[in-house]
């Protein structure tokens, strides 16, 4: 189980990583394509919350989310 929580963090830093970059698009014409890294981010968020409850409720605090 060592690996799991790198899995943890590589889930937190994709929706992160892709959040960005929607958001980036999303002042572009391409707002289908930061839709969908939107989406993106939002799945690897929900994942990596349904594998760790605990740090879910840590990082949806209003001074975790800036």
């Amino acid at each position: 189980m060592d690996g799991a929580p790198n899995d943890l963090r590589t889930l937190r830093y994709v929706a992160e990583i892709t959040r960005r970059l929607a958001k980036m698009l999303s002042r572009t014409r391409y707002q289908m394509l930061a839709y969908f890294l939107e989406m993106t981010a939002v799945e690897a968020e929900s994942l990596a919350d349904e594998q760790d409850p605990e740090q879910r409720r840590a990082s949806k605090s209003p001074q975790a989310r800036g």
